[in-house]
């Protein structure tokens, strides 16, 4: 018997949702726990998950389809060898959804009912002309709810601003954070571009948000973003890069103030997340997963939780933002090394077992750090995001939001941040703690952290 997929209830009242979009295809094997489908509430966008293994049978609510309500036939999944059943047509039409006559979509009816069938098959009119359908099309568009991620909902309630004014700059026309806060400052924001599906452009130099970056990898598939911590720059991950059997594309990013971004003058941490996401934007990636590092692990956590771009997962190794203890004595004293003599104590202080660090390692460290720009920008930041050894930003709340797949690989030899931060995550995040490791399992322990990551992007699918 075929099992059925229904609109599900993801939040108290809810009443209809929006299918976004489906994340397996027909025929596609299923197993339990599965991400099937991202579905949007009046709250978050959501991803719905597997009860049940089989294969995805006929999908009878596509991509894109608003208002189904809650409890409507969307899909089935078969046992293996089962034979599909008849699709059944215009499933949407139920009562509770009525879709538009001049966008109706040809299928043919079964001449015997299917056995889940929920709902008596429509008459089908013949597929209108592109020119018959603009109207309509413009109609449903104008006439859409707003589509606000949580933390843009609840800024324009702070701020009075109208998210039914706004263009959102976020996947899919999104309403985010950079766009109420704009819109704060201006009476009337200009619309913000959207965020466009075109492939990535393979190089470096700097996106439309002035950071630094470059391709470390070229591949196939859906992009791997890497993000460093504070102190280093986009090269620190040639090393767990070396000799790694990587498929994908993967980009490395320097954060504002260091690296090749060392000019950029952000100095909160708000604005590094909006750089972040203006660059990846400039470059056109709309689909992609994030590897990140402490501090720029809090930043890949915030830019997952505004939807900008559309972060698919992320694996965090060693992450800031989710307690206010920190060395404060490290983060100055590496703010203010310049040289592989003052460097290295400090470098050594991220590791467990300083023979981790190699002289190259040290050399190239120091080599970064000759600018006086960069050390310039580094301890305004520390000033900024860790006064008096505190971290002033936090993203649990933003952790707690997110339902994309997460990973945590910590160590509980931590000399940076205390390890008991990561001991109070949601239960949903995926951690791993690993005995007699520091601040940098991917240098420490690479060959765990590839496995768990490798791990981790066959679950994000």
């Amino acid at each position: 018997m075929p099992k059925e997929i229904l609109m599900p209830a993801l939040s108290a009242g809810m009443e209809e949702g929006h299918l976004v979009r489906w994340l397996k295809k027909e025929g596609e094997a299923v197993k339990r726990g599965d991400l099937l489908a991202e579905i949007e509430t009046d709250k978050a966008v959501m991803e719905m998950e597997a009860e049940d293994e089989g294969r995805l049978g006929p999908i009878l609510i596509g991509d894109g389809s608003r208002g189904v309500a809650v409890g409507t036939l969307i899909a089935s999944i078969l046992a293996e060898g089962e034979a599909a059943p008849a699709r059944v047509a215009s499933v949407a039409a139920a009562p509770a959804v009525a879709a538009p006559a001049a966008v109706a979509v040809p299928s043919p009816a079964p001449s015997t009912p299917a056995p889940f069938a929920r709902a008596p098959a429509a008459t089908v009119a013949p597929a209108p002309s592109l020119a018959a359908r603009a109207p309509s099309i413009a109609a449903l568009v104008a006439a859409r709810k707003v589509v606000a991620s949580p933390l843009a909902r609840r800024l324009a309630d702070d701020f009075g601003v109208d998210l039914s004014t706004l263009t959102g700059s976020g996947p899919r026309g999104r309403i985010v954070r950079i766009d109420v806060e704009k819109a704060r400052h201006q009476p009337v924001a200009p619309a913000a571009p959207r965020f466009s599906p075109a492939a990535p452009r393979l190089g470096s130099g700097s996106g439309q948000g002035g950071l630094n970056h470059a391709w470390l990898r070229q591949g196939e598939g859906r992009p791997l973003v890497l993000v460093h911590g504070f102190g280093s720059e986009l090269n620190g991950w040639r090393p767990f890069l070396a000799g790694a059997a990587v498929s994908r594309p993967v980009l490395g990013i320097d954060l504002p103030g260091h690296g090749g971004s060392a000019g950029h003058g952000a100095a909160r941490f708000e604005a590094l997340v909006a750089a972040v996401g203006e660059t990846l934007q400039g470059l056109g990636l709309f689909d992609l997963d994030l590897v990140a590092h402490s501090l720029g692990a809090a930043v890949a956590v915030a830019l997952a939780a505004e939807g900008y771009p559309d972060v698919r997962s992320l694996f965090l190794l060693a992450p800031a933002g989710l307690g206010p203890d920190i060395n404060g004595a490290f983060v100055s004293g590496l703010a203010r090394a310049r040289t592989a003599e003052s460097l290295a104590p400090w470098l050594g202080e991220l590791v467990a077992d300083p023979s981790v660090l190699t002289p190259a390692f040290v050399r190239a460290s120091a080599a970064a750090r000759a600018d006086d720009a960069l050390v310039a920008a580094q301890q305004r930041l520390a000033a900024a995001l860790f006064p008096d050894g505190t971290q002033a930003f936090s993203v649990r709340a933003e952790l707690e939001q997110l339902r994309i797949p997460v990973t945590v690989v910590a160590g509980t030899e931590d000399k940076i941040i205390p390890p008991g931060h990561v001991r109070r995550l949601p239960g949903m995040v995926g951690l791993h703690l690993f005995p007699g490791v520091g601040h940098m399992p991917q240098l420490e322990i690479r060959d765990e952290v590839w496995r768990l990551l490798e791990r981790h992007l066959r679950a994000a699918g």
